[in-house]
């Protein structure tokens, strides 16, 4: 493995950010070892449900201040709900650039994690923000992860984005070792377990309650394990999530709970896949582009589409490189890219992924 080993207990906590190099592969994943079939029912899903959306106690407080007052419609006379989160109004805590930021989300989130938070240049605390989080492969930091999607290089809308990139916790995972990675929700052994859709829940919470977010515009995006993490926030998360662009995911065992048996997502979150025709992380395929074509088809069912062969292509890459399906419930893309890309991010996907999230 080319990332770091460095436990994230020794990572700089707000301190501001350090470009981190992005040379070598941050998607050396353990778990292509272990990726056939999973049909571990560890939790009922309910119980799983209540895991994610447990309230969480973070390390900072702050001062209770009234939200933004309700306006009234002079035309109609209809109560509105306030617009944005409970934190617009607030002087921001944090500079603006980046910062690892410690958030204590208790005993069923594994306790002490860290995140990266970066606000944008002109961050105006009265203007709802689209937030995005951002989730790194094996062994790799948010630090590292940021500058490799390079999502904050794009030229965005008047009001820009708030960026996180959450930190993953090294762990034992039977028979893949010690790594830095993530817990995929209950079906995903021997990555199974909620901890980490406990963090994400919370981070959601922590930054909506200091900072101007708007709650119907969140998205989601990562690299290898990265991917994986954020089709599993995109599904178990769903009623939070607006769209999700995972790439160079491993197949979706993690939805699997039992043979041909797949979990129903809550919410309707968009999806964007991408994966690479030439994936050489993922040796074990049937054919080439087999994982990708195995997550498309999960959401093309989630997202009651009308089938693989009714699509548009999006102009992207070579001819039908990527396309978007029709009769979807919420938008669903895919993008099978390469070959020589094969297991990193194509050089238009941080481009594609935010022209895309700003369409909502």
């Amino acid at each position: 493995m080319r990332a770091p080993t460095v436990p994230l207990a020794l990572l700089l906590r707000c301190a501001p950010l350090a470009i981190v190099s992005c040379a070598g592969d941050p998607g050396d994943e353990g778990e292509s070892a272990s990726s056939t079939e999973a049909t571990s029912t560890t939790a009922a899903m309910s119980s799983s449900t209540e895991a994610m959306t447990s309230t969480t106690e973070a390390t900072s407080t702050t001062s209770t201040t009234e939200a933004t007052s309700t306006t009234t419609a002079e035309t109609t006379g209809e109560t509105l709900d306030p617009p944005g989160s409970a934190g617009c109004g607030l002087a921001p805590e944090q500079p603006v650039g980046g910062v690892v930021v410690e958030l204590d989300v208790g005993p069923a989130g594994d306790g002490l994690r860290t995140f990266t938070l970066a606000l944008p240049e002109g961050y105006d605390p009265s203007a709802p923000h689209r937030l995005i989080l951002g989730y790194p492969g094996t062994n790799w930091t948010g630090e590292m992860i940021r500058p490799y999607l390079d999502l904050e290089a794009t030229p965005g809308d008047a009001i820009p984005e708030i960026f996180v990139y959450p930190d993953p916790l090294w762990r034992d995972f039977d028979g893949w070792g010690n790594l830095g990675g993530w817990v995929l929700g209950p079906h995903a052994y021997p990555a199974d377990g909620d901890q980490d859709l406990v963090f994400t829940a919370a981070i959601l919470d922590h930054v909506a309650e200091r900072y101007c977010v708007d709650e119907d515009r969140i998205f989601v995006t990562g690299h290898s394990w990265g991917g994986d993490m954020a089709q599993v926030v995109a599904c178990f998360l769903g009623d939070r999530i607006t769209a999700a662009a995972p790439a160079a995911a491993n197949r979706p065992y993690w939805f699997e709970t039992g043979p041909d048996q797949f979990v129903k997502c809550p919410g309707g979150a968009a999806v964007w896949t991408f994966f690479g025709v030439a994936d050489d992380h993922f040796t074990d395929q049937d054919y080439p582009g087999h994982y990708g074509d195995e997550c498309r088809d999960f959401w093309l069912d989630q997202r009651a589409c009308a089938g693989v062969d009714a699509s548009d292509d999006l102009g992207l890459g070579g001819a039908g490189e990527c396309v978007e399906y029709q009769g979807c419930d919420q938008p669903t893309r895919y993008c099978l890219y390469g070959p020589a890309t094969q297991h990193q991010i194509p050089a238009y996907f941080g481009d594609a992924v935010m022209t895309w999230f700003r369409s909502f």
